[in-house]
């Protein structure tokens, strides 16, 4: 749910037996400072050992990362502006999230949340740090699992694009072209969201990821999390050409991509004799294995093969649509390896510069 000004004041001044050992002792809302300053509120607060001192409160609503950084901006613009050096900036909200916290531990910045957080200092003469309460006001209205299925994908072309986008409209039409398929209202709402995290800067003329590396962090937490969550169909097989399978799965206009170790033996990164590849529909393979249109045997022990049905937009974006090893591009294997511990992280680490890189 998500609480408007007024009713985070009124929780705040209703629940303050949570916020021990701090005592509200007055809470003066839209108040007007020297100078024609209008802030959100300022607070008298005492300690329980008598110690007082003055707060300076910004109201955030919302408190995804970019608006606690732009209230970040306003206190320390009211701060400077006032030349009251004791007031105390605090930021008030509805929960702050450790991603938050830091944001405003760099920024100097105390902070009270309605969870039952908190992290208030006053230099040289309180420190009080409080953590660990969950979400008690989750925000419904986001958009979820932007890291994750076709909302990824406008992620992933940040990262193949470096010198970015000049519309919303660029964006799709690049997406599309590379055998996916996006609406501009997704891309809209998705870069709205990764601006909201601190992931992309949005200008009128420019769109582009703002923090590349973090970008693909959140990526693959996001696919790590959705890998754990899905159940998939692996069929193993023995063969012994597997040109002569991909030039069947070509004829036969099956839908087929290498991945994993196998993916990274194409590119020069491993060594495998095992070949894994992810196909849109295992029935199309397993028919076309019974009427012996491709040289494979079901092996289920000791099949060299292994063929899994896949239909995330991710494995086939930007997956190039050849005869011989259409293979998973490098964000794409990068995820793989890095959810495929131990090994695969040694592969993602290789690969992690030439995607920064924008390769």
């Amino acid at each position: 749910m998500r609480l408007t000004e007024k009713e985070i004041v009124k929780r705040l001044l209703e629940s303050a037996e949570e916020y021990r050992p701090f005592i509200f002792m007055g809470f003066e809302e839209k108040f007007l400072l020297p100078k024609g300053i209008k802030t959100d509120a300022i607070v008298q607060i005492s300690t329980e050992n008598g110690l007082s001192f003055k707060a300076i409160v910004e109201i955030a609503a919302v408190a995804n990362p970019k608006a606690v950084f732009q209230k970040c901006r306003v206190l320390r613009d009211e701060l400077k502006r006032t030349n009251e050096p004791d007031l105390v900036p605090v930021i008030v909200a509805p929960y702050i999230s450790k991603k938050q916290a830091k944001i405003l531990a760099d920024e100097g910045i105390s902070w009270i949340d309605l969870s039952g957080n908190m992290l208030v200092q006053v230099p040289n003469q309180l420190y009080v740090e409080r953590s660990g309460k969950p979400n008690k006001f989750p925000d419904i209205a986001a958009i979820k699992k932007i890291f994750q299925g076709v909302s990824s994908l406008v992620s992933r072309a940040l990262l193949l694009k470096p010198d970015g986008f000049s519309s919303l409209y660029e964006v799709a039409d690049f997406i599309n072209s590379r055998n996916a398929n996006i609406t501009v209202s997704t891309v809209s709402k998705v870069l709205k969201s990764l601006e909201q995290e601190l992931l992309v800067d949005k200008s009128k003329s420019l769109i582009s990821a703002r923090d590349p590396e973090k970008l693909l962090e959140r990526l693959t937490e996001g696919y790590i999390s959705s890998t754990k969550r899905k159940a998939r169909k692996t069929y193993r097989f023995a063969g012994d050409s597997t040109k002569r399978l991909f030039y069947t799965f070509f004829e036969k206009q099956i839908d087929y991509v290498a991945c994993g170790f196998y993916a990274a033996k194409l590119k020069g990164l491993a060594v495998t004799d095992q070949v894994t590849i992810f196909v849109k529909d295992i029935e199309q393979v397993r028919k076309a294995a019974e009427y012996n249109w491709i040289a494979i045997t079901p092996d289920a022990e000791f099949g060299n093969i292994s063929i899994t049905e896949n239909n995330d937009p991710g494995v086939w974006f930007n997956a190039p649509l050849l005869m011989y090893d259409a293979v998973v591009d490098n964000i794409e294997l990068y995820l793989e390896m890095m959810a495929d511990t131990p090994r695969g992280p040694k592969i993602a680490e290789m690969l992690k510069q030439h995607i920064l890189k924008g390769e």
